[in-house]
Order: structure tokens, then sequence, then C-alpha cells
């Protein structure tokens, strides 16, 4: 018995962040799901600086519109409306901005532990501007993950900065959700 006491709880610790990420649930699944792929790709490059303010109003006003179906579906308290809409665009643009970053050869987990982002990780809120510590923090995670940083260019840092943002946001925003 003791033999497979092991392998059962690595196996169990493998599985654990698919059952962390099961357990958020229909609410916090609610609008990611009911986005059309193209739509989460529109809106993850507008978070990202593309786009006319025009074409970005209306996407933002389509997400709103989804939001307010979940926020009705689901019984979300009004107070919470704000908190949930934040939350929806900010995972959106996390997800949409970590595959575009990582086509760059810089994983998004780098960023993640650089500035403890996470369930339980310290979370700091980015959402006007980062420090120049952190701006350090990120840049010496990569050097230190192998990334020759001389040859990142300036656009994909920008992407790496809002990915930072959007991560930012999304962790905050989500500890405000009662569920």
């Amino acid at each position: 018995m003791t033999r497979y006491w092991m392998p059962a709880a690595a196996l169990l610790l493998a599985v654990l962040p698919s059952a962390v990420s099961a357990q958020e649930g229909e609410k916090f699944d609610c609008v990611i799901m009911a986005v059309p792929a193209d739509k989460k790709a529109m809106l993850g490059a507008a978070m990202a600086g593309a786009g006319d303010q025009a074409t970005q109003e209306a996407l933002f006003k389509e997400l709103a519109t989804i939001t307010d179906g979940c926020v009705a579906r689901h019984s979300i308290a009004d107070e919470q409306k704000g908190h949930y809409f934040d939350y929806s665009l900010a995972r959106i643009s996390r997800e949409w901005l970590a595959v575009d970053i990582a086509t760059f050869d810089l994983a998004p987990g780098v960023v993640d532990r650089a500035l403890d982002f996470g369930l339980a990780g310290a979370n700091p809120d980015l959402s006007s501007e980062m420090s120049e510590e952190q701006i350090m923090k990120i840049v010496q995670a990569y050097i230190e993950a192998g990334i020759d940083i001389e040859k990142v260019d300036t656009a994909v840092w920008e992407k790496v900065g809002a990915y930072a943002a959007a991560t930012s946001i999304y962790w905050n925003k989500r500890k405000l959700l009662p569920f």
C-alpha cells in the first residue's frame, strides 16, 4: 500500500490545477463561454491597443450585453456587476495575451511568478501603472529564464505589460466576487 501512496499523491497534485479551474464554476465561466472566439481575439487585441476607439467601444458594449445576460441568469447582485464585467474582460484579455506573448517564446508564467499573481498570491494592483521595480522584476525573471531581452521588440514588451495589467485586474476582481 505504501508504494502506491507517492504515485497517487503525485497524480492528485497533477490533477489539482484542473480541479481548481473546474471549481470556478458556471458564474465565473458564463461570459467567457458566451463570447465567440473571434470576439475574444478582438477584445484581447483591443486591450493591447489595437483598433480605433469606435471599434473598441462597440466591442465593450457587446461584452456588456453578454455580461448582463450572465448577471441575470446567475442572479449576481447589482453591486457586483461592475466587478464581474471587469473580471470577464480581464480574463479574456489575459488569456489572449498569454497566447500572444507565448508566440514570442515569452512564457506568461514568468510574469505570474515575478509579480506573485495567483489565487493565493499578492496580486499587486497594476490597474493604473507598473512601478519601475515591478518592471525590473519581470525583466530579471525573463533573464533568469534564459531570454535575451535585447532581442525582444518594444511592441512585445508592451504586450507583456498589458498581460501583467490584465492579470492584476483578473485576480483582484476575482477576489471581489463572492462566488
